[in-house]
């Protein structure tokens, strides 16, 4: 197994400055893919991250898209270079610093447990959560158990996952994965249907004060709705042999 960390960046460099030395601390190589930041946001992540090439030994991989093309397809670059690269296993996590970076060492332990096997975070949130995404949770979770006629995925939007490559490219090659704020739901309901398990790790989720959000509340509600709407025409489809796999189980 042969891990490194991904990370898709898009204006959160005020975050990203706390949080990628942190990262790096983890002593895996980090794959960075900016989706079209701002010139001035873009500035200051190179600074940062050529003071990250010269104080520390960890390998720190750069890569941009000229114009902003959604957080999966930034997910979807760094895949293709993290196997250009050699590794097996990438660790996806997001710019904006909620996520526990001491809980990697979980996730590589199950990982080592179960090598195809997607990891996924399963959020623990405090006082800080906004009740609004709480309650968008619940309305996801309950079509996520409807679109894979299981409770397989218990969280179907965090953004810290372990994927391994081969079966990241398999539901990659297999379906159409959104690029945008459905990347994260649309992949986990994909990897149930193709019988990829998941495996969850619970994880803590801060929401920082002045925290900046790229959640639209029309354009990606629409997306997501869109979204649940192809995924419930797909589990239609697929619901004989979705059933007769849970009995054969």
């Amino acid at each position: 197994m042969k891990l490194c960390i991904v990370v898709p960046h898009y204006n959160h460099e005020a975050a990203f400055k706390a949080f990628l030395p942190i990262l790096s601390e983890l002593d895996l190589p980090c794959i960075i893919v900016d989706d079209g930041s701002s010139e001035s946001s873009i500035n200051e992540l190179t600074k940062l991250f050529e003071q990250l090439q010269e104080q520390t030994k960890v390998d720190h991989y750069f890569y941009q898209h000229a114009q902003n093309r959604g957080k999966g397809a930034a997910v979807i670059t760094a895949a293709t270079h993290a196997r250009a690269l050699g590794f097996s296993h990438m660790i996806q996590i997001d710019a904006d610093g909620q996520h526990d970076v001491n809980d990697v060492e979980k996730f590589m332990a199950l990982s080592q447990e179960y090598p195809e096997a997607i990891v996924s975070g399963h959020p623990q949130f405090d006082e800080t959560a906004p009740k609004a995404r709480l309650y968008g949770r619940k309305v996801t979770d309950f079509w996520v158990a409807v679109e894979t006629l299981s409770f397989e995925i218990k969280d179907s939007l965090c953004g810290f996952r372990l994927y391994p490559l081969t079966q990241f490219e398999q539901i990659c090659d297999r379906h159409h994965i959104g690029r945008r704020m459905d990347f994260d739901t649309d992949i986990a309901v994909k990897s149930v249907w193709a019988g990829i398990p998941m495996k969850f790790v619970s994880t803590k989720v801060i929401y920082h004060q002045n925290s900046v959000s790229h959640f639209y509340y029309l354009r990606d509600n629409l997306l997501l709705i869109k979204l649940h709407v192809g995924l419930m025409l797909g589990m239609l489809i697929r619901s004989p042999w979705l059933i007769a796999r849970k009995f054969k189980r």
